[in-house]
């Protein structure tokens, strides 16, 4: 699939991976994704679920490869579940320091330091409920 990258990604480190050319320790690999460890975990299990399309936004895929994407995490979270029996599977995505899209899928336990993430590491604001939802309804 990396015929079908996006310009740019010769220097994706994920591209690499999914080429074999940087080490990973794979969890699951379909013809459209592959789940990873993430080699900086925030908590043991921590992983990856990466397209192997270069692509940065998941809003920019296709319904159907998003909903491809989105199987392969649940496969993934389903593994994470049966290994490591957390109380929690959550999930979070980006793509923003790592320039190719990456759901990271990770298990949590009840009061553990992931409980209330990301809201949790966040100063509180004061937001004008209506005004923004009418913005968004509106965009």
């Amino acid at each position: 699939m990396r015929g079908m990258e996006m310009e740019g990604s010769e220097d994706c480190v994920l591209c690499k991976v999914i080429g074999g050319e940087l080490k990973s320790w794979k969890i699951y690999e379909d013809d459209f994704a592959m789940g990873i460890l993430d080699v900086n975990p925030c908590t043991e299990g921590h992983c990856l679920v990466v397209p192997k399309k270069h692509v940065i936004r998941f809003y920019e895929m296709e319904d159907e490869e998003l909903s491809r994407l989105f199987r392969a995490v649940k496969i993934v979270a389903k593994k994470i579940k049966k290994a490591l029996n957390p109380d929690f599977v959550c999930i979070f995505i980006r793509g923003g320091r790592i320039s190719h899209l990456h759901v990271a899928v990770f298990p949590s336990m009840k009061n553990d330091s992931l409980s209330g993430f990301p809201q949790s590491s966040f100063e509180k604001v004061t937001v004008d409920l209506d005004e923004v939802a009418e913005r968004i309804r509106n965009a």
